[in-house]
């Protein structure tokens, strides 16, 4: 797993424990060199806080993109989540813009017609509850990209790369209603975007069905039998 920020391992180390997967945490935002990757049963490249400006700018995001293109190369399954979905999607040929708003809270994601059969979204219904936190998105799918789920405010929620095991997913899944809460109420700057974090926090006991967690079981059982 690339960590792009402090405390990211922590957020994915709950449902990496659910599904008996052992990983090996590559802290590349301090300056951890990035691997080989040709070699593991897959890649998971975590969320931060880097803004689009700098996906060409900052160092290791340049050597973790050659890294991440020549595992591609060799058929590795990759997951981006949040960032990582940016990344993957800026390092494959797309597009990737500040949005006009900051979508925050447990909202509505639509699976289309490919995302309904995708194996990444497998057993989920085609409107389901997810937990978004970002400024950033992807706004034009890399070629041979296919788009497979939406939001009312980010077009390109989840996408595939060709008929390849690549997906980039633009939420967080794995946050659960209890992490959620603690991130949201330990940030008193949402006040000053109108958001209303308490209400949010509570929503997300309210709507949780285990989406989230199926996407990552869902990502992990075809890494098992690729």
């Amino acid at each position: 797993m690339i960590l792009h920020g402090p405390s990211r391992f922590l957020q994915v180390d709950r449902v990496l424990g659910q599904n008996d997967v052992s990983s090996v945490p590559v802290h590349a935002y301090s300056g951890e060199p990035i691997p080989d990757l040709t070699g593991y049963d897959a890649v998971i490249l975590s969320g931060g806080e880097y803004a689009t400006s700098q996906f060409d700018t900052v160092p290791f995001l340049q050597e973790e993109g050659v890294r991440v293109m020549e595992a591609i190369s060799q058929d590795v399954p990759v997951l981006g989540i949040c960032l990582g979905h940016q990344l993957l999607a800026h390092w494959l040929g797309g597009r990737v813009e500040r949005s006009p708003q900051f979508e925050v809270g447990w909202l509505e994601v639509t699976l289309n017609e490919e995302g309904l059969s995708d194996p990444l979204l497998k057993d989920l219904d085609q409107r389901f509850y997810a937990f978004l936190w970002h400024w950033d998105q992807v706004t034009k799918l890399p070629p041979g990209g296919v788009n497979l789920a939406s939001s009312d405010l980010c077009p390109i929620q989840v996408f595939r790369y060709r008929d390849l095991p690549v997906w980039g997913i633009q939420s967080n899944p794995q946050y659960d209603p209890p992490l959620a809460e603690s991130v949201l109420l330990g940030a008193p700057w949402l006040a000053d975007l109108g958001v209303d974090a308490p209400a949010i926090a509570s929503k997300g006991f309210q709507v949780d069905d285990g989406s989230q967690d199926r996407i990552f079981s869902n990502f992990f059982t075809f890494v098992r039998s690729w």
